[in-house]
């Protein structure tokens, strides 16, 4: 029968979770073991890293990543362990690897810290931080059904969700990771600007992963702001990715919208109603877009297209991935709306199109903010 202790990082007896996670590792009796963390920095590795080097040929690791935390000196220390080292990347802020377990197994018997911390210097020392530590009997039916459930459930992340839980392989396919800004890089901590430093290149292609998920019922009641040239801050990813207002959104974004039907790829995002509402009406597209959202904007008349044209500048983010600054060519024309039902306004992809242009990202949600202050850039994000 299992023994539990508590463990309530610092308030219990002053308790640290890196001493417990290193006597585990540490086990003589011990064949093999698991640590999965939903963020990891290269600290946190090296806490616990001397433990598990005896250990590192039987040893599978699990780590998030694509959340803002998780950093490529993390995982290139983790791999330079020699651990068998994968890496959960569900292509979508929406929802992100969290569980943290650490798992040693041996014949009979087998021991389990479970709980918040991650392996990062925070989570093993001074975060408060709760958990259990569970020594178990495999000779127990209960017991060895806990073990078997935890060590089924990440095989079968890696058997049935290749493409979002991947083995690191390479010291360069973790610097490929990092350059798309699916990893943070510890040598250029974010600074305070829309979206940190450092370059970050193109994001996955992947969908989504295909695991059950319920969206939340509760609606915010929280009015609308009304809608000027500059807004102060309402809305973050995570800090220090700072967002202006939200002024529309389009749900279930059509093969069209990404330029993915063939023989035919106009080369804008339509500028529809979509059912948006501000102060609680449906706004008028035909107007909304061109005076309000982008009314700041120098617009001109181009008498040979007859057409009104401006250019925004934008900043792009994918999956939580921010791939890059970009100026869009926007084009307005009333007498589009005959034609092309409530659609008079388009934002043109121009350069942005490598990075839309994926199948991965048919059916998900497109949202647009203004710019957080002056001189800051409109954000597009697909999630």
């Amino acid at each position: 029968m299992a023994k539990v202790r508590a463990i309530f990082q610092p308030l219990a007896g002053k308790q640290q979770h890196a001493p417990l996670i290193i006597s585990l590792a540490g086990e003589a009796w011990s064949t093999r073991l698991i640590v999965s963390s939903a963020f990891s920095n290269s600290a946190g590795v090296a806490a616990v890293s001397q433990a598990i080097a005896p250990i590192s040929g039987a040893c599978r690791a699990f780590i998030g990543v694509r959340n803002g935390s998780t950093t490529a000196q993390a995982i290139a220390a983790l791999f330079k362990l020699g651990v068998e080292l994968y890496v959960i990347d569900t292509a979508t802020r929406s929802r992100i690897f969290h569980p943290k377990v650490y798992l040693a197994v041996g014949v009979g018997q087998a021991r389990a810290i479970v709980g918040s911390a991650n392996l990062t210097h925070a989570g093993l020392f001074n975060n408060i931080e709760v958990g259990s530590d569970i020594d178990l009997d495999l000779a127990d039916a209960t017991d060895k059904a806990f073990v078997d459930t935890l060590i089924d459930c990440f095989d079968d992340l890696i058997k049935n969700h290749p493409q979002h839980c991947f083995k690191i392989n390479s010291i360069r396919q973790i610097v490929d990771l990092m350059k798309q800004g699916i990893l943070e890089d510890e040598r250029s901590p974010k600074t305070q600007t829309a979206f940190g430093s450092g370059h970050q290149g193109s994001v996955t292609t992947k969908p989504r992963i295909n695991l059950p998920f319920k969206y939340s019922q509760t609606k915010s009641k929280t009015k609308k702001p009304k809608i000027s040239p500059t807004i102060p801050v309402s809305g973050q990813l995570s800090a220090p990715q700072i967002y202006g207002q939200m002024v529309w959104f389009k749900p279930s974004l059509p093969r069209s919208d990404l330029q993915l039907n063939p023989g035919h790829a106009p080369g804008v995002l339509r500028l529809t109603q979509a059912k948006y509402r501000v102060g609680g009406n449906v706004i008028d597209q035909t107007t909304y877009f061109r005076n309000q959202v982008f009314g700041p904007l120098s617009w001109k008349y181009n008498p040979t297209a007859q057409k009104d044209e401006a250019e925004a500048q934008v900043s792009l983010v994918i999956a939580g991935v921010y791939v890059g600054d970009f100026d869009m060519r926007l084009s307005h024309k009333l007498a589009w709306a005959a034609g092309q039902g409530n659609y008079t306004t388009g934002l043109h992809w121009d350069e942005a199109t490598s990075h839309i242009k994926q199948p991965g990202l048919v059916g998900r949600t497109l949202k647009l903010y203004l710019p957080a202050s002056a001189g800051a850039r409109y954000v597009i994000e697909i999630d």
